[in-house]
């Protein structure tokens, strides 16, 4: 028979590693990861601003037309306000001008409200921001409304002040950094809960909606789906994320397949007049228009509602930042605000006609717009307007 000495150095792999468990039981735990410590410092820092403003009144902004992350991302904060007896309204500008996202704030039970002329925003005391890169109202208010929170994914602007300011490039949605909060927070989602249902539902949709399924996700996109899923209402996903393509849009995509101008890898593509419903179509079609071989930029536009040049822009080019190309392409008002920006691979532009917009020779004001929108990207590309395709 083996001595004793020997026969307690054969122990196996296994039972040496639970000695070790065993002498180590007291040891001090590791530190949790880098991003959950940042991530709970955040969220106390929105539960500090939302319990200075308890019991008021607080109005959450959707700047421009409606999209999946910006309606999430609304009915989100408006859930993390209720915890404080923070009386929430969303408000909205622009016309919900997609089918799916109407049929997403139909299915969600939003809750949302369009601005009309004669709404009293002065009622309110603190205003939130979601999804857009400056606190600026679309309304003139008689009295300045200081911000509250302001939450949002594009490249930061700066020059302005909030209670509770979150800017994050590597989010790839702002719904993401919603479900960060809700995560890390008191007021998380719960299970067998209608309305956590539907919200999960939203945040997961926008999230999906705005990485494109993913395919231009970071880390903490991945998180927050990971962290959603057990919640959400799969059914009513299915039904909100039915990707339907309307016969308008069908034609305006065909639009700019006829008129498309290619240079190098960039194409340019006007569309026309397009009623203010399918402005959508727009953006559908430079993404469908990326895809044409040999093009890392598309970019796409039209005169909508016969008062304005909206156009969208889509890259998968490692040297075109679309929120500084739009910007230094078609820069300011007189008040300072941008006609453009965007964030990493996509962006968007609109410049009000102003008194050209009553013209009534609709070819004539087309001519014009089209004209003054091809030189400023020709010039800013520095290629040949002539050039064949």
């Amino acid at each position: 028979m083996a001595p004793v000495a020997q026969r307690r150095s054969a122990l196996t792999g296994e039972h040496v590693a639970l000695s070790a468990v065993d002498r180590n039981a007291d040891a001090t735990p590791p530190p949790p990861p880098l991003q959950a410590t940042e991530a709970s410092t955040r969220v106390e820092r929105m539960m500090e601003a939302l319990e200075g403003a308890r019991g008021s009144r607080l109005l959450i902004v959707i700047k421009g037309h409606p999209d999946p992350d910006s309606i999430a991302s609304a009915i989100a904060q408006r859930h993390l306000a209720r915890a404080f007896d923070i009386e929430a309204s969303i408000i909205f500008f622009d016309e919900i001008s997609h089918p799916e996202n109407r049929a997403l704030v139909k299915s969600l039970d939003a809750g949302l409200a369009q601005y009309r002329e004669g709404m009293d925003l002065g009622a309110f005391d603190f205003v939130s921001f979601v999804d857009t890169q400056t606190p600026h109202m679309p309304v003139r208010l008689p009295t300045p409304l200081p911000v509250l929170t302001f939450v949002d994914h594009h490249k930061t602007v700066g020059g302005f002040d909030a209670r509770f300011m979150d800017i994050r490039e590597e989010a790839g949605a702002t719904s993401s950094m919603y479900a960060e909060y809700l995560e890390n927070s008191p007021f998380g989602l719960r299970h067998n809960n209608p309305e956590d249902a539907r919200l999960a539902t939203a945040l997961m949709h926008g999230i999906r909606s705005d990485t494109d399924n993913f395919l231009l996700a970071w880390a903490i996109d991945f998180r927050a789906a990971a962290y959603l899923r057990p919640f959400l209402d799969a059914d009513l996903l299915r039904i909100i994320s039915k990707q339907s393509v309307t016969a308008r849009t069908m034609e305006i995509i065909q639009r700019g397949l006829n008129n498309k101008q290619i240079r190098g890898t960039f194409l340019l593509a006007g569309v026309g007049f397009v009623r203010d419903e399918d402005r959508d179509g727009i953006g559908q079609a430079a993404d469908f228009l990326l895809r044409h071989e040999g093009v890392e930029t598309a970019v796409v536009f039209g005169i909508v509602n016969g008062d304005a040049v909206d156009g969208s822009l889509r890259t998968v080019s490692h040297t075109v930042d679309p929120d500084t190309w739009l910007k230094q392409l078609f820069g300011t008002d007189a008040s300072g605000r941008h006609f453009g920006g965007g964030r990493r691979n996509k962006g968007g532009f609109r410049i009000p006609l102003g008194l050209f917009g009553r013209c009534r020779d609709r070819d004539a004001l087309w001519a014009i717009g089209k004209k003054t929108i091809e030189d400023l990207v020709y010039e800013k590309i520095g290629v040949d307007q002539e050039a064949e395709d």
